[in-house]
């Protein structure tokens, strides 16, 4: 779930006048940015390699890599771009841009890169703000303010030791403290505390009993569960408050980006002559029953 907090400054017009001459020079720094296809970070044999190259060769690396930061990742991301750009080189001077192998390779990935943008832009022409907020007022619609509560728990393996939590906590012991020694959960290192959640976020048996309870309150029974025995208690409870579109559009755009996907791919194949045949490509097989699919945008055909 999301959580969502605004804030708003007023600066004062005096401010704002002393200011002017400081971001003027930071808009016109801005503007002299390099483009980074031009910036030239090695040649090899006389060829370049530009900025962007290392930039998209970046991305490219486990996240954390890329935690670390491109400075540290700078040398190693540029030498391997060196060695890549080496090899083409010598391949190119034993022509091996004519080679059949590599010209079959390269129609392979023709293909690809072609239906890839096509899609793209595709839905890039229907990804509109109107669609993007229709679909987070969808959202909404369908998931209204509700009950949230944060809880921690005891998770153990035997309904005995279960019972025995309980009496520790009834006799004074620290919950927390309790399931951070004795909990076999994920969440023992965090004393048992598994955050705000709405019941069908976790299991029927432990959400019946997580929402009768009172904030404050510890089950008094042992909960089974098909992870094992639960000891809950409840920290807060709270009423689930929808995040603002501005704050969610982000994601919202990219359901909306891979619907928008999804109903494409089914227009066309409706469209599309297809004939499967079996692995060996003997007997044919029969066509796969063809439902109406949804039309992602009015007028968005194939051609």
């Amino acid at each position: 779930m999301n959580r969502l907090c605004a804030m708003a400054a007023i600066v004062a017009l005096a401010a704002a006048f002393a200011a002017a001459p400081a971001a003027a020079q930071k808009s016109a720094a801005k503007a002299k940015k390099p483009n980074p296809a031009t910036v030239v970070v090695a040649t090899v044999e006389g060829q370049p390699i530009y900025q962007a190259e290392v930039l998209a060769a970046y991305k490219t690396l486990p996240p954390k890599i890329q935690k670390a930061g491109l400075d540290k990742a700078y040398e190693r991301v540029l030498e391997m771009l060196i060695e890549r750009k080496m090899m083409t080189i010598f391949g190119r001077r034993e022509k091996f841009d004519a080679d059949p192998e590599v010209k079959r390779r390269m129609a392979i990935a023709e293909d690809q890169i072609i239906r890839e943008v096509y899609l793209d832009r595709l839905i890039r022409k229907y990804l509109t703000e109107e669609r993007v907020r229709a679909h987070y007022d969808e959202l909404v619609r369908k998931s209204p303010p509700g009950k949230e509560v944060r809880a921690r728990h005891i998770l153990v393996d035997s309904e005995s030791k279960a019972k025995e939590m309980i009496q520790q906590v009834k006799s004074g012991k620290d919950f927390a403290q309790l399931a951070t020694k004795n909990s076999i959960g994920p969440s023992a290192q965090r004393g048992g505390d598994l955050g705000y959640f709405t019941a069908p976020e976790m299991v029927k048996q432990f959400s019946d009993v997580a929402f009768s309870l009172k904030k404050g309150e510890v089950s008094d029974k042992p909960v089974k569960t098909q992870f094992g025995w639960h000891v809950i208690k409840v920290e807060d409870i709270r009423t689930r408050k929808i995040p603002p579109y501005e704050k969610v559009k982000p994601q919202v755009e990219r359901e909306v980006w891979e619907k928008l996907g999804e109903d494409f791919l089914r227009q066309y194949r409706v469209q599309t002559k297809v004939q499967r045949f079996s692995l060996d490509g003997k007997t044919a097989l029969p066509d796969l029953p063809k439902a109406k699919p949804p039309a992602p945008a009015a007028g968005a055909k194939p051609k």
